[in-house]
C-alpha cells in the first residue's frame, strides 16, 4: 500500500460541478472524472478506483445502477452517492449517501476513510493468496 494514493471515480453530468469536485479531490487523491453514467461504468472497468463517487440523477445509467453494477464486480469497492432525494431507491448498494448540496470536507473525510477501507480488505484478499 505505502504511499500509493487512493484512487477516486467522480461521475457528475453537470461539468462545473465535476471540474470544481476533482480539483478539490486531486490534492489528496488521484481522480478520474466521467460525465455520466455508463462513462463512469468504463472508466471503473478500466481503472478499477478504490472508491466511486456519483451523483445520483445522471444520463444513460443512475447512481444506484451503477453502484450496483461496481458492486458486482468488485465489492471492495466503496461507492458514495451523492443526491439531491430524502430517499433513493438502490441506496443499498451504496457505502454512503450524502445529500447536495455538497460539504466538500465531509465528502473528502468520507473518501479518505472509505478508500482506506477499501484498500485494507484488498490487502487481506492479497495475504490470502
Amino acid at each position: 500500500m505505502g504511499a500509493e494514493r487512493i484512487k477516486v471515480l467522480l461521475v457528475e453530468d453537470d461539468g462545473d460541478s465535476r471540474e470544481l469536485l476533482a480539483e478539490l479531490l486531486e490534492f489528496e487523491f488521484d481522480v478520474v472524472t466521467a460525465h455520466d453514467g455508463l462513462a463512469g461504468l468504463r472508466a471503473f472497468e478500466s481503472t478499477l478506483p478504490d472508491v466511486v463517487v456519483t451523483d445520483e440523477s445522471l444520463p444513460g445509467l443512475c447512481g444506484t445502477e451503477l453502484a450496483r453494477r461496481v458492486k458486482a464486480r468488485a465489492p471492495r469497492t466503496r461507492v458514495i452517492l451523492v443526491s439531491g432525494y430524502t430517499q433513493v431507491d438502490g441506496a443499498e448498494h451504496c457505502d454512503l449517501v450524502l445529500r447536495k448540496p455538497i460539504d466538500v470536507e465531509r465528502l473528502s473525510s468520507a473518501v479518505g476513510s472509505l478508500g482506506d477501507e477499501a484498500r485494507r480488505w484488498q490487502g487481506d484478499d492479497d495475504a490470502r493468496q
